[in-house]
This record gives structure tokens, sequence and C-alpha cells, in this order.
């Protein structure tokens, strides 16, 4: 019988931003669906705080080239990976400068952006 599958999306995932209610349940979840034998990807954007060399990021090239049109505007998708080694999982992130570049996310609970 073939696995279920499973596809996760979340604005944030720790370790790759700072820790959050919202980012320890979006880096727990995921894992949890996986040890009950589901095949998972998880994906969150790629924001211009994540550190590429520290989290060894990567570009999947047979899913990057991708473009998403919003508003008649064609917008450049590049796709990288990396890997949580204590989780044996790893998290895919969607990079477009128009959207992602940013070096701040917008914390919630005080409706400011983090620095």
């Amino acid at each position: 019988m073939r696995k279920a599958r499973v596809l996760f999306v979340s604005q944030e995932i720790t370790p790759y931003l700072d820790e959050t209610h919202i980012g320890k349940i979006s880096r727990r979840l995921p894992q949890a669906i996986q040890e009950r034998g589901k095949e998972i990807r998880t994906f969150m954007p790629k924001y211009g705080n994540i550190n590429e060399r520290r989290h060894q990021l990567h570009e999947v090239i047979r899913l990057s080239g991708m473009n998403i049109v919003i508003n008649n505007a064609d917008h450049p998708l590049i796709i990288k990976v990396a890997s949580i080694p204590t989780a044996r999982m790893q998290v895919y992130f969607i990079d477009n400068d128009d959207y992602f570049h940013r070096k701040s996310v917008l914390n919630r609970q005080s409706n400011r952006k983090i620095l």
C-alpha cells in the first residue's frame, strides 16, 4: 500500500527563525506525521534573515525556475532545501526577492516587526 502524502506549509519553523510558539509547533508537527509513516514535504518562505550558510541551504534545481503569476506579473520561484538532522527531516524554502527578501518577520502579538 502506498504511503499517504502530506504537504505542510508554515510561515516559520524553528530553528530557521527565532523561536516562537508557531515555529515550535511547525517544527514538531511534521516530524510527528513523518514518524507515523506518512510521506511529508515541509515548505516555508526563505526570508532575508535566514542564514543560508549556517543552515546549509542549497538550491533544488529540479524544482527551481517555476514562475507564479500574480496580478498578470510573473514572479520566479527558487526552491532551496535544508535538513534538520535531529529530526531526519527536510525543509524546502520558497525564495523570491519580491515577497520574502525582507530581514524582519511580523510579530503577531504586538503587530510590530522583529529585527
